[in-house]
């Protein structure tokens, strides 16, 4: 199993979702407003002595867990629908699941997800 963390703008995100359920079995999402910077605010913050936190990007998290063989499937489809060409289109990342436990009905591995 993989998870996959998807960091996107926020105007993105009903077009990644509509893309995302498109896919046959998508395991679902988790999704959460956070903030965030990249390499190119560097600059915008060693222009100020004193940056707010508040100043930062908003930016959407979505993160999914799925079998192994739903990964590129998944990755592709929110690569292709979160582009904009523009700097700040987001990262995805990508890790290894050990286990997975259903809580309501106990399942494990590959039935949990």
């Amino acid at each position: 199993m993989k998870r996959i963390v998807a960091v996107i703008k926020p105007n993105m995100l009903d077009d990644v979702i509509f893309a995302l359920h498109k896919i046959e079995n998508f395991p679902g999402a988790t999704m959460s407003e956070v903030r965030g910077m990249g390499r190119g605010f560097r600059k915008r913050v060693s222009e100020k002595l004193h940056y707010s936190p508040f100043g930062y990007p908003e930016q959407i998290r979505i993160e999914i867990v799925c079998l192994d063989d739903q990964t590129e499937e998944i990755i592709s489809t929110i690569e292709e629908s979160a582009r904009t060409g523009k700097s700040g289109d987001g990262k995805i990342f990508i890790s290894d699941v050990k286990e997975v436990v259903r809580i309501s009905t106990g399942q494990r591995g590959g039935e949990g997800v």
